[in-house]
């Protein structure tokens, strides 16, 4: 089935392709989902350092301050957290589908 194709090439030229409307889809709705809590947040709770402060509300903050490396090193933090949280229920996703799969063979 490939036609010698490698699989970066047919991600690129078949699966992103058909992909592309959801992923934009996608971005577009966590975009306007994280602006929604973010002026939630700061409308709500405030913006008080050390008290009320969400990681997004510590970016903005740094960002207008003019903090680009605080900002980014708050971003790389954030983006850390993400995996650290992720990894964990990906890897047992995967081992559960491996048992189901074991489990249906016969």
């Amino acid at each position: 089935g490939s036609l010698g194709a490698n699989g970066l090439w047919t991600f690129a030229l078949i699966t992103l392709p058909l992909a592309l409307p959801g992923v934009l889809a996608g971005a577009v709705l966590g975009f306007a989902k994280a602006l929604g809590e973010f002026g939630a947040t700061v409308i709500v709770a405030g913006n008080i350092p050390g008290r009320t402060q969400t990681i997004a509300l510590a970016i903005f903050s740094e960002i207008q301050l003019g903090e680009t490396d605080a900002a980014l090193r708050l971003v790389a933090i954030a983006v850390a957290i993400v995996g650290w949280t992720i990894a964990p229920l990906r890897k047992r996703r995967k081992r559960e589908r491996s048992r189901s799969a074991r489990a249906d063979k016969p």
